[in-house]
This record gives C-alpha cells, structure tokens and sequence, in this order.
C-alpha cells in the first residue's frame, strides 16, 4: 500500500511568536477560571452532547474544505 509522502514539519515559532501564544493561552485560562467562579459551565450529559456537536460541527467543516 502506497504511504501519503510526510509533510514537512512548520518552522519553529519565533520568540514574538511564541509569547503572543502563551498571552493568547494566559488569557483563555484566566477567561475560563472566571466563568467556573461564576458558575458559568456545564457537567454530565450536557457536556456530552455540546462535545458531541462540536466534534459533528468540525467534521462537517473538514468535509466542506474548511469553508
């Protein structure tokens, strides 16, 4: 069976780069630790189901050629 030919790996992440990524990351936790001090989640089969559609929704999405 023919293997697809492995891509080339992305260059490696300047250091401005890197540091707009971790504030992009820093900023998203604080966002989401606020949200659980503010009762702002959901648990059980409400996760499952929001997970699930989520994961359908990208799928879809990849499908279409990420239009």
């Amino acid at each position: 069976m023919v293997q697809p030919a492995p891509q080339p790996a992305p260059p490696p992440e300047t250091d401005a780069e890197r540091e707009a990524r971790l504030a992009w990351e820093r900023a998203r936790l604080a966002e989401a630790e606020e949200d659980l001090k503010a009762g702002r989640y959901i648990e059980g089969d409400e996760a499952i189901a929001w997970l699930e559609n989520e994961v359908a929704e990208a799928k879809a999405e990849f499908e279409r050629g990420g239009e």
